[in-house]
């Protein structure tokens, strides 16, 4: 692999961090509509450049060094979010475009964002050099129309926002959020890995004493989500470029704000985002049904319920200060 050139690395991705090494992966023309990247991954394991005995692999310098050459897009714009708040279907109605590239939670972004987190003790400047470079093969330019390149993060990656502000400081951002109550009725039918104590390096989080050692699931995704709103508020407060929106609003809507901040045309194609509504984020080809009930509020959800209705005033805020100007 030593002997690649840029033209050489066209369709190739690194796509796992696996002992040391960086294994790389083949797209071909394979666009990334898949509601995960994990599932964009499963769909080009099956082309045959990926199907030889050897594994294709390298180191992350290397990685680095061969990202130079890429002829690939610029993030135009990053989805902050707290879980189960419509990030997913954000995305989706994004890739509908042909002339976007998003991103949706790729797995390699998560590791190279948390080596410092890991065995091998990365420091942050050498991580963030590395998301960097990968941030190029991903947002290669295949067809040669594409014209805006969107990354929706995972949600912990909240607390990775000023890293990542410091890669992109002219890049919009959103930070997408919902009711508390609704995000933990959510994780009680299907619980994601940051909702599980020990999944994620505790680290991350920065939790107060003892948080991290919570058995009662409830209470240590309370505890996650107050950090997420503590880092929304601040971010919301401070950072010009971030455009805070609530899953209350209707997807609808949050486009239109979005285009509206950004001056990316986002919203244009109505008829086929309102299609595609009609159908679960994760499963597309499932009827969406939304199933709520209403949440008794125990006294471990007030601190977190108080920083949502604070973001939620200064989300009001900042789209009526829009509006009026």
């Amino acid at each position: 692999m030593n002997s690649l050139v840029s033209n050489d690395l066209e369709s190739w991705i690194p796509w796992k961090w696996a002992d040391t090494l960086c294994q790389w992966l083949y797209t071909g023309n394979k666009k990334f509509t898949e509601p995960f990247f994990d599932d964009t991954v499963s769909a080009c394991k099956s082309l045959d450049e990926n199907r030889t005995l050897y594994k294709i692999v390298s180191d992350l310098d290397i990685m680095e060094e061969w990202a130079n050459g890429i002829n690939a897009l610029t993030p135009s714009l990053v989805i902050f979010h707290v879980s189960r708040c419509g990030s997913t279907l954000l995305s989706q109605l994004l890739s509908l475009d042909e002339n976007h590239i998003v991103l949706s939670q790729v797995p390699f972004f998560d590791e190279l964002l948390r080596l410092p987190y890991s065995k091998q003790r990365v420091d942050v400047k050498t991580s963030d050099g590395y998301f960097n470079a990968a941030i190029k093969y991903y947002g290669q330019k295949k067809g040669g129309n594409e014209k805006y390149l969107f990354i929706k993060t995972d949600s912990w990656h909240l607390h990775f926002y000023r890293r990542l502000r410091a890669l992109f400081p002219s890049v919009p951002v959103v930070l997408l959020y919902r009711d508390p109550l609704e995000v933990i009725q959510s994780q009680q039918r299907q619980r994601g890995i940051h909702s599980v104590p020990g999944m994620i390096e505790q680290e991350v989080f920065d939790f107060a004493k003892d948080q991290g050692h919570e058995t009662n699931l409830d209470i240590y995704m309370a505890n996650v989500l107050h950090g997420y709103f503590k880092i929304m508020i601040d971010i919301a407060v401070n950072d010009p470029l971030s455009l805070p929106v609530n899953y209350k609003e209707g997807i609808h809507s949050i486009l239109k704000k979005i285009s509206a901040f950004t001056g990316l045309d986002v919203a244009a194609e109505v008829e086929a985002f309102a299609e595609r509504s009609r159908f679960h984020a994760k499963h597309p080809h499932q009827l969406f049904k939304e199933e709520y009930t209403e949440l008794a509020i125990q006294d471990y959800l007030l601190p977190v319920l108080q920083l949502y209705h604070r973001l939620d005033t200064i989300s009001l805020s900042s789209h009526l200060s829009d509006t009026s100007t």
